[in-house]
């Protein structure tokens, strides 16, 4: 089982985008919490789940010779963005296990595949996807918004942190002060949420100014790029 998986890591994923996929999905959970992966990777179909809270995919590798179905478990230990989604660089270290003969299962049954393995945003994230936090959005954030100490920084006069490293967190369903029945960001729901209204100035006279404050305003391109990153479920990625 582990050399075959090993085979197919070095083999058949390094030459992704350029391998052919027979049959391919993924899907983002309603909660934004998780990717649900399932393609055909060579002769093998995968069916992994990408946590993107602590950066794990884990799932099987099924077989079409008959054996066995396997188990993989990755972390992934760096991820290279890209304004292009699909150019996203993921690396990942993975381990593979076959069924334990009995519970528990216990750490002996894992064995290391590989540390190095890559693979691109067009097999990682949803078909089309447009916008990313880190390679999108955050770049906007970090040159108008999270200037410092003046704005949405530590520090700053801004109450809503917009730093590197702190926008999902501050901002990901997190109600809004100002506009008490909106979120600051209501996934897949640019419309309905706060930070798009402060951004674009369609504000209430309750409601504070236009952002970034005393700047020019986003441009329509920044703009699409947060709604966009928003209605594709304002994932932390």
């Amino acid at each position: 089982m582990i050399r075959k998986i090993a085979f197919v890591t070095a083999a058949a994923v390094l030459a992704l985008p350029a391998m052919a996929l027979a049959q391919s999905g993924v899907q983002l959970t309603p909660d934004s919490a998780r990717y649900l992966i399932s393609k055909d990777v060579g002769v093998e179909r995968w069916a992994i789940s990408v946590n993107v809270d602590d950066r794990t995919a884990t799932g099987n590798v099924f077989k079409t010779d008959g054996s066995p179905t396997s188990f993989v478990w990755c972390d992934i230990t760096d991820i290279d963005t890209n304004t292009d989604p699909e150019k996203i660089e993921y690396t990942l270290s993975c381990w593979g296990a076959d069924a334990c003969e009995s519970a528990p299962c216990n750490d002996s049954e894992w064995s290391f595949i590989a540390s190095g393995i890559k693979l691109n945003g067009s097999f990682m994230l949803p078909p089309n996807t447009q916008s990313t936090l880190a390679g999108n959005v955050q770049p906007i954030l970090t040159q108008r918004c999270a200037t410092s100490p003046a704005c949405h920084s530590v520090g700053g006069s801004g109450n809503v942190d917009l730093a590197a490293g702190a926008t999902w967190g501050a901002t990901f369903e997190v109600g809004s002060l100002q506009r008490p029945s909106a979120l600051f960001v209501e996934p897949f729901d640019a419309d309905a949420s706060y930070l798009v209204a402060k951004i674009t100035g369609n504000l209430a006279p309750t409601e504070g100014s236009q952002m970034p404050l005393g700047g020019a305003p986003l441009s329509a391109q920044e703009i699409e790029a947060i709604r966009r990153w928003i209605n594709e479920g304002a994932v932390d990625n």
